[in-house]
């Protein structure tokens, strides 16, 4: 016996049911599988069209009644379950754009400005503040350690837009996994150990004076960003896989410097819409940069492994060519490893030197005070030990670093479903939502740097008797004087933090000295220092503007 189709009316409703069905499952999976996403989002409505095709002439009236129809009732039922009292997240305050769709927030990180969007979230919103349907930025120290510390959340979603679906192996950056994690990390941790530093010096000194000697080639104007990003570029890439660039000898003519940061302008869009961005690398013509740098890394690697080194690089270690450690990477993983190595490590150290030396032509004070500490070195220009005792220089560095930490947006923790939650600081987030602190926020906050707290004041890093006897007008009242050294977080904390971060401090120290001890720097005439501010870019990397130089030899100079 044959079964009467259902009604018009009763189709259309069994339309909206299924699309709040589809909604259910996709909140408790969360699958960003294209395969899946097909069947759900037009498969469904497809077979539904079928059901509805007694009630049309042909299938494509049906198509067009039932496809906007599913669709419509997708989003509605979406929109008002991440608007609703029913929602985690609630309760905590934000733009309502924000809480309907991370598209939102993807689309305000293209313009390269979203530390500044955050901190002017926090105040208007206060310490926490829901930036996303499921994710909070946070401006609370004590969430800090909660968040990142030894048992804090693992790494979330925002990476898994940044990384093709089809790499058999993550970087060691996006790995969820605190065990794996915890695997893959201890050969970086014999690749920055102390004895690893120390053959790296003879490296970082060989290119800082390439540097040096570049510089002091120039008339007229220089960009100082452009020489010390090819610096930072190079080094990484002689420690990652035993050479490969050279920038400093002849400029970005192959692309390497342009295609890494182009890259990563594309990759911030994705890693807000995760499910975006694996549909994006599945297109032959979008995120052309971020695949060429990962084929670019695949084949230095190759090379790397064929015709070994000659000298002790990460690669190295990452492989235990020594035989001396219990863990070694594969290839594959030194490969992702490698390449993320060296967009991190180059971006993190042009960004801060760039940023140093901005600050420096922009404060005669502290010019003319890291400048004396650099005299006093003498021959011993390039001793380490001695670069590291260095009081105003690592003051300097380190002040630079709280107004312009490399990562300006943090990095991104989740609690997956079945966690549980976790309380971060007096406030709880829930299972299945993300959270991150933007360092540019909490290290440029007054409750926890003050006076002065958006100026360049190295003399805040210094025992209280000299910080008052070089800036006895900023810092002359103690009891004003705030310095919460747990907000200061430029390289992350806890075991995700960065691993080179001893290397940074080491080459920054080593070419600030070399520099400062050959050439005068000053800005050139006619460029606003207010420019600088304007000109920086977030994209989780760092993008910075010309820094206009006039270089001229120190009459003092040792070369």
């Amino acid at each position: 016996m044959a079964t009467a189709p259902l009604s018009s009316t009763d189709t259309l409703l069994s339309v909206v049911g299924s699309a709040i069905v589809v909604h259910l499952i996709y909140k408790k999976y969360e699958s960003c599988n294209m395969v899946v996403g097909s069947v759900m989002l037009l498969g469904t409505p497809l077979v539904l069209s079928a059901l509805y095709l007694p009630h049309t002439t042909n299938f494509l009236q049906a198509a067009l009644t039932v496809l906007p129809l599913f669709w419509t009732s997708l989003f509605t039922s979406i929109v008002t379950y991440r608007l609703s009292p029913w929602h985690p997240l609630a309760n905590y305050p934000g733009p309502l754009l924000c809480k309907v769709s991370q598209l939102y927030v993807g689309f305000r990180s293209l313009g390269g400005k979203q530390h500044i969007y955050y901190q002017q979230l926090h105040e208007k919103y206060g310490d926490y503040v829901r930036v996303g349907p499921n994710e909070l930025s946070i401006n609370d120290v004590n969430a800090l350690e909660p968040l990142y510390g030894s048992n804090g959340s693992a790494k979330g979603q925002f990476w898994d837009g940044r990384i093709p679906p089809k790499d058999p192996v993550k970087p060691l950056i996006a790995l969820r996994d605190k065990t794996e994690h915890t695997r893959r990390r201890r050969p970086w941790t014999r690749g920055f150990s102390t004895n690893a530093l120390k053959g790296y010096e003879e490296l970082v000194v060989k290119r800082s004076r390439q540097l040096v000697d570049l510089l002091l080639s120039k008339k007229g104007v220089t960009n100082l960003t452009d020489y010390i990003s090819y610096f930072a570029y190079d080094i990484m890439s002689d420690l990652a896989f035993g050479g490969g660039s050279d920038l400093l000898a002849h400029g970005d003519a192959t692309g390497l410097w342009h295609m890494m940061e182009a890259g990563q302008q594309n990759a911030v869009f994705m890693s807000r819409v995760p499910w975006l961005g694996v549909l994006f690398f599945r297109l032959p013509f979008v995120a052309g940069e971020i695949k060429a740098f990962r084929v670019y890394a695949r084949e230095r690697a190759g090379v790397r492994k064929r015709e070994g080194s000659r000298y002790k690089d990460i690669f190295h270690h990452l492989v235990d060519e020594d035989g001396v450690g219990t863990e070694r990477l594969t290839t594959a993983e030194v490969t992702s490893d490698g390449g993320l190595a060296i967009i991190a490590g180059s971006d993190t150290t042009s960004s801060a030197l760039t940023h140093f030396f901005y600050f420096l032509l922009s404060s005669p004070n502290a010019y003319k005070r890291v400048l004396a500490e650099v005299d006093e070195l003498g021959d011993d220009v390039l001793d380490t030990s001695k670069h590291a005792r260095m009081i105003y220089l690592n003051a300097a560095i380190n002040e630079t670093l709280r107004l312009f930490p490399p990562i300006l947006s943090g990095s991104h923790r989740t609690e997956y479903k079945g966690n549980g939650g976790r309380m971060l600081g007096s406030h709880f987030l829930p299972e299945g939502n993300s959270a991150f602190i933007p360092s540019y926020t909490i290290q440029r906050d007054p409750r926890n740097f003050s006076p002065a707290t958006d100026s360049f004041y190295p003399e805040r890093w210094l025992a209280e008797a000299k910080r008052q006897e070089l800036e006895p007008k900023v810092f002359n009242n103690p009891l004003e004087f705030i310095h919460n050294s747990n907000a200061f977080i430029p390289f992350s904390m806890g075991p995700s933090n960065c691993a080179g971060k001893n290397l940074a401090y080491m080459e920054m120290r080593m070419v600030i000295c070399l520099i400062l001890q050959q050439v005068d720097l000053k800005l050139a005439e006619g460029y606003n220092p207010e420019q600088w501010s304007a000109d920086v870019k977030d994209y989780f990397i760092t993008l910075k503007g010309p820094l206009p130089t006039v270089i001229t030899p120190r009459k003092a100079s040792k070369i």
